[in-house]
């Protein structure tokens, strides 16, 4: 699931790119769609259940999901236009390392050596990438730095939301980040209008909020009921490896050789521990 769910989101930041809007546009746009389909798979796969899902809501783990993936929504968008791909997605990849921490320090959960193993080498092919991330083509020129936060934001509140699924296998994980992403498209329109909102792509953006984001979250926001939030977090750096290049393809925004070294040190850190988990677990 894990898998499935972090490609399927590779494309995603070519989606926003190829849709032309700006932050709080996209934030309507992809709240309101991808919290509306969200919550549609829900009403589908529950059942009878509905009634013992809203019920839960007021409890905290649900709560804290909501919260947390409303957080996660806000400050993925305004990350993407503010700085390039590459700046973003490699912030990104820090959530192997929150998810481990929260993992230990909430859960009291040992992590094991070699995906403790695992993540040096990959945050080593982060830090290659990023280290060398102004030599990016045909990107946003909006403050790296701010960017780079964001993208970090993004993580901590992913890595929360990854936590909490593992604990509480039992909370309705995709009720909680459809009404927390519904949350952001309501947030989203007290900053445009409906002239800004018709200045995209209107079928990037209906791909975009009604195919690949929905499909995607829900696969990733329910594995963490069956394995780590620490292996989801791995699989999720595909984005980071990825995505840039779909970018690339697409727009003409492009890493450097040094960046495409960086990206293959993780590639292939993710492939052998993908490879050897069945092995040893």
């Amino acid at each position: 699931m894990a898998l499935l769910g972090a490609l399927i989101i590779t494309p995603d930041t070519l989606l926003i790119r190829l849709s032309g809007l700006e932050g709080w546009p996209l934030t309507t746009w992809r709240g309101s769609l991808i919290g509306g389909s969200i919550l549609v798979a829900w009403i589908g796969m529950t059942g009878r259940q509905i009634k013992a899902d809203l019920k839960q809501m007021s409890r905290a783990p649900s709560l804290l999901i909501m919260v947390a993936f409303a957080g996660n929504t806000l400050c993925f968008n305004f990350a993407v236009v503010e700085t390039s791909i590459i700046v973003v997605l490699t912030a990104l990849a820090t959530v192997p390392i929150l998810a481990a921490f929260l993992s230990f320090a909430i859960l009291r959960e040992r992590t094991k050596w070699r995906t403790w193993l695992a993540i040096i080498f990959t945050m080593a092919g982060v830090l290659t990438v990023i280290f060398n991330g102004e030599t990016a083509v045909a990107a946003p020129t909006g403050n790296v730095f701010l960017g780079s936060f964001l993208g970090f934001m993004t993580a901590f509140c992913m890595a929360v939301v990854f936590v909490i699924t593992h604990r509480y296998p039992h909370t309705p994980v995709l009720l909680a980040i459809s009404l927390g992403t519904l949350s952001t498209g309501l947030i989203g329109f007290l900053g445009t209008n409906i002239d800004e909102m018709m200045n995209g792509s209107l079928w990037v953006i209906l791909v975009m909020g009604l195919i690949v984001m929905p499909l995607a979250l829900s696969l990733l926001t329910l594995a963490p009921r069956y394995t780590s939030p620490t292996n989801v977090s791995l699989l999720m750096l595909l984005e980071m490896v990825l995505g840039p290049f779909w970018v690339w393809l697409g727009t003409g925004e492009r890493p450097s050789p040094i960046m495409l070294f960086g990206a293959a040190i993780v590639l292939v850190t993710l492939a052998g521990y993908i490879i050897s988990t069945p092995r040893t677990d």
